[in-house]
């Protein structure tokens, strides 16, 4: 489902006894390594020696509310899989500690393992007195 031919067309089926096929990824997925190609063996294609991975899409929704990619930038996807992201923190947001980074993997990227916090710094210039 995450792939097609290339090499020959769909037009070009059916494929006779030892005709080669060249698969592909279809677009939004990602190839891993191994053969893109197979064998048509009395009217049975092998399973193919590479897989097809989703890419991840970074959206408005993605992550927490209160984070934002800073690498790649959102405007960098979709973003393929087995790659790593950069979360931060939004303006007056500050983080809890922990990995700052989450992975795409196969369409679905890791959850945070941190938390961004609001932050107000109390100084002299923004003294908020409550009575």
């Amino acid at each position: 489902k995450n792939m097609e031919a290339s090499n020959p067309q769909s037009s070009d089926y059916p494929v006779t006894h030892d005709t080669t096929v060249t698969l592909k990824c279809k677009d939004t997925f990602t190839s891993s390594v191994g053969s893109k190609t197979v064998t048509c063996t009395d009217g049975t294609f092998a399973n193919p020696s590479f897989t097809c991975s989703a890419s991840c899409s970074i959206t408005s929704d993605w992550a927490p509310k209160n984070m934002e990619a800073s690498n790649p930038q959102s405007s960098d996807y979709p973003v393929t899989h087995g790659t790593t992201v950069t979360l931060k923190c939004k303006d007056t947001f500050t983080s809890s500690g922990g990995i700052e980074t989450v992975t795409c993997t196969d369409g679905t990227f890791s959850n945070p393992s941190f938390t961004c916090l609001y932050w107000w710094p109390f100084t002299k210039a923004n003294k908020v007195e409550i009575s």
